[in-house]
């Protein structure tokens, strides 16, 4: 994924006027048969970039409230709702791709193009309305077109950039309802087309129906002129999606792991507007083990990993360190309970997420785990024990937790620390659990850790499937959507189709993702169980405990969570994000590595919501982590080779922070951008290098420290060497139409399969 620089929202976006445009319809159970265009209402109330905003078409004194309405970008925000008719049931009886025709009054919040839309056909997703017939006193109702946009060729195909984001609710016994929307720049939607230049809106419709006698009053009739008529319309702006810093010749190429991509969108749009060092950042996300690849071989002078280079690679390529950026692997999720409402906390411990990440509960007639009882996760003793109190729903995530499909430290990650669990290591070789549940006989014995998902059970190929692109899989979470596919008969023949969308009020979807995107799309995450027995979410403090605890690498700088640490604060999936810099490229390209590393050291590292800061989901540097990065910033600048301890992981907590750093330098000071970083509290102790043994009294390596960048022998690779030769002409062929369309960022960006 490749994302672009932005331009400052201070500077460049557009601030729309908070209002809403409301029909004037009359009292709630009388809607006219024709829609009108809307009129302007007063804000009731404006906090932040909040609003809540008068929505009489709805009834007398009703309201709706929209979180967040302007710099947006790719994001979930919540739309609420107050005064509204009660729906006849407490939620909606279908899934996403059906439609409820019993539920009377149902409430459908869509995302349209333009401030002001004329009709449903202007927002994304939208079915749209097949008219009716005269009847008796009732005359005939004209038909309102699906969602329309240039080049459409079928007038019922409302979807040409992926899934829907509308989302569909009820309203409760006393008026309130709401849901969470993921909304779309043109970047996931180019049909709606929303920038800083090309407003959106959020709409609110209310079905009550046509007529004295409510008639039509269902979902499947959202899209009629009277429930139309009734809209609450709700202007929204922008960030802007287009590159305001064009990239060239004087950008610094960054390549690697896509859980920084949240903070470098936010830093690149920054960087390339300094009055002081500037630098304009060209970032490609790409797996940690292919960044390691390319920055081992020269392909790239800066890179983002997770774990680090071979020792030999990295001392051919002058490789040093530098931590830029805190952050954390979640098991997020959309979960209601048997009631419909949200459930907003979980706990989970290493042998469950096992079991999920293995699809070994009961799955139809799947032999691997048909002597299996739990049929689902929400039906499984374990979970039971430790979620009590809440009334989970009947359904089945089971098999179907959405993960990752690429090569990635991430799950290297996660199956470590599964793998420094004796309970859940025990279950992965074969021994029941308490309740007497065993794993997926094709998982039995799997080798732990691994840096992919293996997919052993062919019996799951037709209805689960990993996504490929962590940004892909977070966003597909965010709209309650399974990956794979089911087999359905039509006409006698077996026919694949995607799985449904869930409505809220049934939502039964969990995920692995990162913590920036869980913070983006506004999703719950599970609290995880470390090593002290302590259930603990990724906050700011979780994460700062587990760096301070962690274990520094035999490179000094890049390290992992030390799972046997006894620290009840520390959250286990924590991730440190270190640039890996060639101290061997040219002098211009160290140059800009410094600038950058200054930034990110400095103001980078104030949390916020506006461009430039550390965006939620990370926590900022330690005060050692910043030591470590001021010396990579001048190993860089001068070119010198690698220290054999650039870090000193034991440095005392004396050394200047980045706003005492020097002002001088040619790369510019840590903190030499406006603003002061925020210190943690406490910065711990050096951990140790060495393994601890386990609470039973086993000794178990976690996973390796070092990373290999290839395991090929060197024979093998010199039988390579004619076919890379072929490869490199096609390159110098294909190079230029390949760097033109990553760099335009052309065409929708929706789930690929």
């Amino acid at each position: 994924m490749r994302i672009g620089c932005i331009r400052s929202s201070t500077a460049l976006a557009v601030a729309l006027p908070l209002a809403a445009v409301v029909a004037a319809a009359g009292a709630a159970g009388a809607a006219p048969a024709e829609p009108d265009h809307g009129s302007r209402a007063h804000v009731v109330h404006r906090a932040d970039s909040s609003a809540t905003v008068a929505a009489p078409g709805a009834g007398d004194g009703a309201t709706v409230t929209v979180s967040k309405t302007e710099d947006l970008v790719n994001q979930t925000i919540a739309v609420s709702w107050q005064g509204f008719r009660p729906s006849s049931s407490s939620r909606l009886q279908n899934a996403g791709d059906s439609l409820d025709i019993n539920t009377e009054y149902p409430v459908r919040v869509y995302e349209c193009r333009g401030a002001d839309p004329s009709s449903s056909s202007d927002c994304y997703g939208s079915p749209g309305f097949r008219g009716l017939p005269a009847s008796g006193d009732s005359p005939a109702v004209d038909p309102v077109a699906a969602f329309t946009y240039p080049g459409q060729t079928d007038p019922f195909a409302a979807t040409p950039d992926g899934p829907a984001n509308w989302q569909d609710n009820v309203t409760s016994a006393d008026g309130t309802g709401q849901v969470a929307i993921q909304v779309f720049t043109k970047r996931e939607s180019a049909g709606l087309g929303c920038d800083a230049t090309s407003p959106c809106s959020i709409v609110v419709v209310p079905n009550y129906g046509r007529g004295a006698h409510d008639l039509g009053d269902t979902e499947d009739l959202m899209d009629a002129p009277w429930a139309w008529a009734r809209r609450t319309v709700v202007p929204l702006s922008f960030l802007p999606v287009d590159d305001a810093c064009p990239l060239g010749r004087d950008g610094l190429a960054v390549e690697g792991s896509p859980m920084a991509a949240s903070v470098l969108a936010s830093w690149r749009a920054r960087t390339c507007r300094l009055s002081s060092h500037p630098v304009q950042l060209d970032y490609t996300a790409i797996g940690e083990p292919q960044t390691r690849g390319d920055v081992g071989s020269g392909t790239t002078g800066t890179g983002l990993v997770i774990d680090p280079l071979d020792a030999d690679a990295a001392d051919q390529a002058g490789v040093i360190y530098a931590p830029v950026a805190v952050t954390s692997l979640v098991v997020a999720f959309q979960v209601d309970d048997a009631h419909g409402k949200p459930v907003t906390s979980m706990k989970l411990d290493p042998r469950l997420v096992a079991k999920l990440v293995t699809a070994s509960y009961r799955s139809g007639g799947d032999p691997a785990v048909i002597h299996n009882r739990p049929y689902n996760l929400f039906s499984d003793p374990e979970f039971l024990q430790l979620n009590p109190g809440v009334d989970w729903p009947s359904g089945a995530p089971g098999n179907h937790v959405l993960i990752l499909g690429d090569l990635s430290d991430t799950t290297t990650a996660l199956t470590r620390w599964i793998a420094a669990d004796k309970d859940a290591r025990d279950f992965l070789a074969g021994k029941p659990d308490p309740w007497g549940m065993t794993v997926n006989e094709n998982y039995k014995g799997i080798a732990l850790p691994f840096a992919s998902f293996p997919l052993l059970d062919s019996l799951l190929s037709n209805s689960f499937a990993p996504v490929q692109e962590l940004d892909a899989l977070a966003r597909q979470l965010s709209i309650a959507q399974f990956p794979g596919g089911l087999v359905q008969q039509e006409g006698g023949v077996n026919v694949t189709v995607k799985q449904p969308r869930q409505n809220p009020g049934s939502r039964e979807v969990i995920g692995i993702i990162d913590a920036a995107s869980a913070d983006r799309f506004q999703l719950s995450t599970a609290a995880l169980e470390n090593a002290s027995g302590s259930f603990v979410t990724p906050t700011v403090a979780g994460m700062t405990a587990a760096i301070d605890h962690a274990k520094v690498n035999p490179d000094g700088v890049t390290r992992q969570v030390d799972l046997r640490s006894k620290d009840p604060d520390t959250y286990p999936l924590t991730l440190q994000i270190s640039a890996a810099l060639s101290t061997t490229a040219d002098e211009d390209d160290r140059q800009r590595m410094a600038d950058f590393l200054s930034y990110a050291g400095g103001q980078g590292q104030v949390g916020g919501d506006q461009v430039g800061q550390l965006p939620g989901g990370y926590a900022p540097l330690t005060k050692q982590q910043t030591k470590q990065l001021e010396s990579a910033r001048q190993a860089v600048l001068t070119g010198a080779a690698p220290s054999d301890d650039p870090g000193e992981d034991g440095a005392d907590d004396a050394t200047p922070s980045p706003s005492d750093a020097p002002s001088d330098g040619p790369g510019g000071p840590l903190g030499d951008t406006q603003g002061s970083v925020p210190e943690p509290a406490g910065t711990g102790d050096s951990p140790s290098d060495s393994p601890s043994d386990s609470p039973d009294g086993d000794t178990v390596d976690a996973g390796p420290d070092m990373v290999t960048v290839s395991s090929t022998p060197i024979g093998a690779r010199q039988l390579l060497l004619p076919a890379l030769g072929l490869v490199a002409a096609l390159a110098l062929l294909g190079g230029p139409a390949v760097l033109w369309v990553g760099r335009t960022g052309r065409g929708p960006r929706w789930l690929r399969r």
